[in-house]
């Protein structure tokens, strides 16, 4: 059984964006909000770029509604006792390969706009709504009226039409609190810190009367309705310069608001709320943070993050597929929902999990839309590895017609089970790459164990990044098997008639459980054998038996912070002082060689770091590079990480002896050689 509950907000020519930079708790702001209500179209949307730009088609913009691009902010700012300011854009990337955003305010200097954090690159290629947030000097913006704003956009595009549209700019004023009476203020207090099924949110003043709403949000995981690829936020945004996806709104006394969380994922991280209180003189003060707070129900919910995302998901042009995982327990599954953006749904023809259609298409056309839709029967569900996919919108009378766009992060899935997961490490079996793998849940990491590889394929973090990101195709393609079926963990066999053992993807490995927490892999010749032990922070793996006649390595070939990136990542090891942030080539030769205990990886984007330890040293060659798919080199735009104890140049393995490693995720972002001894002494100590 369906029940549908599809939320629309009808904008009949593209759509509109959600707001993702917000203030911080305590922040005191007035918000300024232009929306773009003179223009002719019917949509009321701006459009920015292309032969359609709002500074030279006067069937768009009227041409007294600006003066050569100059758009009059209809408010009058305030500035006295500001401290800074900052413009936030309800963007939609329009047409793909747009780029260059830029403002200039009072026809002083231009600003570009910087790109969205975790969104991949290159963003331009993906359909968005974004929020995208650039702080300006206070002396770029006027006390009082006058002030005026122009937009532009990079004049090539691949196919000659650049286009950004706009549903609203606000341009966001702080101030100086001490320069303010202002009421005390706060969030009510929470019963012993636990949020259940339904929780009442309070807010708590000695002088109510001035406030006219308060808008109640949170800090936790759930949907990625703000479009920017972070799931674990400050959740709310605007559409319109209104105020949504929040956790809700109270606009009378006593301004409390009853929290519906029934669908609210599991959190690894503790849960926070605030309030973004508005007076009725115009300032906005967002409050402290109520913070420390726990989820307590007899079931749980999980959030599963779409990956594999398609650049410019647009079903005119072709079917399209994304994936998503199910680590829970699909025996105790109860119910599920889906859940994406779309602009011009009327146009979809159809959604598929694992060939099963859920949805075909409703209106609008030529609007935006938000869909949530729960269903009662997980059937056509599976353990691991899921696909969702789209169909192809055919010609209609003939022609090519506009399609559904789906919009960044994809469709994303939540699973409902009774009773609650587990929160021990345990181990279920499940499929990836349609190859059957033990999924190793813990605390701080999602691992998925290929059976007959004897290897890790995925190391998945809290936020659904995976350090490894094996796939099967390409196989074997030097060096476009960067992106694929190089990648692994730990890899041990190279070169024998065992070649392969102990790397996902091949055949060579029987695997078993040993416990609940434990897996015992043979080599298919009995020659090698290993046992992995999971813990809530890390995983070991301790050679047992190995072929005296012929050499190992352990590799980690994956993908640090879920990408290739090498001018965002960086290394460090035991041979080193600080970490190391040179783009090392592989193919072009360029390789780092030491005796090497230990060595961790990170990302600039993300405060963790992935570690790997060997505990019986040598004086064995051990190394470290980065290995693009192409023959660009660390300019391809897909790739791995290659580090190997016990690889010598020419990728010689060197090991001979059992020895046990360790590997884990540490919390924590290295910036100098501070933070190169802090990690060291945690890794050691390990």
């Amino acid at each position: 059984m369906l029940k549908l509950s599809t939320s629309l907000v009808l904008v009949f020519v593209y759509c509109s964006n959600f707001l993702t930079a917000q203030p911080h708790p305590g922040d005191l702001f007035r918000e300024y909000i232009w929306l773009p209500s003179m223009v002719k179209e019917k949509g009321k949307f701006l459009r920015v770029g292309g032969k359609l730009d709002y500074q030279i088609s006067e069937d768009h913009m009227p041409i007294d509604a600006h003066d050569d691009g100059h758009i009059p902010l209809q408010d009058s700012l305030i500035l006295q006792h500001a401290t800074k300011a900052e413009v936030t854009f309800e963007m939609v990337q329009s047409h793909d390969d747009t780029k260059g955003l830029a403002i200039q305010i009072n026809k002083g200097d231009w600003y570009k706009v910087p790109k969205m954090s975790f969104i991949p690159d290159p963003q331009s290629s993906y359909m968005s709504h974004t929020y995208p947030s650039l702080e300006i000097p206070i002396e770029a913006l006027r006390d009082g009226g006058d002030n005026v704003f122009r937009l532009k956009v990079d004049s090539t595009q691949r196919w000659n039409w650049p286009q950004h549209i706009f549903y609203g700019i606000i341009f966001r004023v702080y101030y100086d609190q001490d320069a303010f009476n202002l009421p005390e203020i706060k969030i009510g207090e929470i019963p012993e810190k636990q949020i259940r099924s339904a929780v009442v949110l309070t807010l708590e003043t000695n002088q109510a009367p001035g406030i006219e709403k308060v808008e109640f949000i949170g800090e936790y995981s759930d949907f990625d309705w703000e479009g920017n690829g972070k799931y674990h936020q400050w959740h709310g945004h605007t559409h319109r310069g209104l105020f949504r996806n929040h956790i809700g709104t109270s606009d009378r006394l006593p301004f409390h608001f009853t929290w519906d969380t029934e669908w609210l994922p599991n959190q690894r991280d503790k849960i926070s709320v605030a309030a973004r209180v508005h007076f009725r003189n115009g300032l906005i003060k967002m409050t402290e943070s109520l913070s420390e707070l726990t989820l307590d129900r007899p079931y749980s919910i999980e959030l599963c993050r779409p990956y594999q995302i398609p650049k410019n998901w647009v079903t005119r042009q072709d079917t399209f597929q994304a994936k998503f995982d199910i680590h829970g327990d699909l025996t105790n599954a109860l119910q599920y929902q889906a859940a994406w953006r779309s602009w011009s749904p009327c146009y979809g023809r159809g959604i598929f999990i694992n060939g099963q259609k859920i949805w075909d298409k409703e209106d609008p056309c030529y609007g935006y839309a938000e869909h949530t839709l729960t269903f009662d029967s997980t059937n056509h569900l599976q353990q691991g590895e899921n696909v969702i996919a789209t169909g192809m919108t055919p010609l209609i009378d003939g022609k090519m017609v506009h399609g559904m766009e789906v919009q960044y992060p994809g469709i994303m899935v939540k699973v409902k089970y009774r009773p609650k997961i587990s929160e021990a490490v345990h181990i279920i079996e499940g499929k990836y790459e349609n190859r059957d793998h033990f999924i190793i849940n813990t605390r701080s990491a999602t691992y998925y164990y290929d059976i007959a590889g004897g290897g890790l394929s995925r190391m998945i973090d809290r936020e659904g990044r995976d350090w490894i990101s094996f796939k099967m195709e390409p196989w074997g393609e030097y060096p476009a098997a960067a992106a694929s079926a190089f990648r692994g963990m730990p890899n041990f066999v190279f070169g024998s008639e065992d070649n392969g053992a102990g790397h996902p993807g091949h055949d060579m490995c029987i695997s078993k459980l040993v416990d609940d927490n434990s897996i015992l892999t043979e080599s298919k010749s009995s020659k090698w054998a290993w046992q992995w032990r999971f813990f809530d922070d890390y995983a070991q793996v301790e050679i047992l038996r190995h072929d005296e006649d012929h050499p190992y390595w352990f590799l980690y070939e994956g993908t640090p912070g879920g990408e290739f990136a090498p001018s965002k990542q960086y290394f460090g090891t035991s041979a080193h002082r600080a970490p190391d942030h040179k783009s090392w080539d592989y193919y072009s030769g360029d390789k780092y060689f030491a005796q090497i205990a230990w060595a961790y990886f990170g990302h600039d984007d993300f405060d963790r770091l992935l570690f790997v330890r060997q505990e019986r040293g040598d004086q064995k060659s051990d190394t470290f590079s980065y290995l693009g798919n192409t023959e660009s080199g660390i300019q391809s735009d897909d790739g791995m990480v290659v580090f190997g104890f016990g690889r010598a140049d020419g990728a010689k393995p060197q090991l001979m002896n059992p020895t046990r490693f360790s590997l884990g995720f540490i919390e924590k972002k290295v910036m100098d050689a501070q933070g190169h001894e802090e990690i060291r002494k945690l890794i050691e100590n390990h």
